[in-house]
């Protein structure tokens, strides 16, 4: 699988986890009886939750911990882990619409890389080893 997919993946999980740990710290929410169930929905314990969203951001700052990539990293957290939308991040990590694009690439492969060397990757197994 490639890197890219594999980062994907993991922040697919990364982003859904982090909305639920939001919503769960104790807010109630009104149902919408017109609206059908999603079903159930399998999720870890929140201990569990918490570690994977911990390691997610750990391992990909350790991924662009090199001096000159102080940009991706930038990039990483403003547009990965904070969510900021495409054009405010451009601006925000402060370079070019091409530069922003050629990077987020590069980051995307990296991380991905080292998160399948680390283990965070495939979540499913991440989450039954203890």
């Amino acid at each position: 699988m490639k890197s890219t997919d594999i980062f994907d993946e993991c922040h697919g999980r990364y982003r859904g986890l982090r909305e639920w740990l939001a919503d769960s710290t104790g807010a109630v929410r009104s149902l919408d009886f017109e609206k059908p169930s999603a079903g159930y929905m399998w999720r870890p314990d929140r201990a569990r939750a918490c570690e994977y969203v911990a390691d997610f951001e750990r391992i990909g700052r350790h991924a662009l911990r090199r001096p000159e990539w102080r940009g991706r990293l930038k990039l990483f957290n403003i547009y990965f882990l904070r969510g900021a939308e495409y054009r405010p991040a451009i601006r925000l990590v402060g370079v070019a619409e091409g530069t922003f694009d050629y990077w987020y690439r590069e980051v995307k492969r990296a991380i991905g890389a080292e998160f399948s060397r680390t283990g965070l990757y495939p979540p499913s197994r991440y989450f039954n080893v203890r």
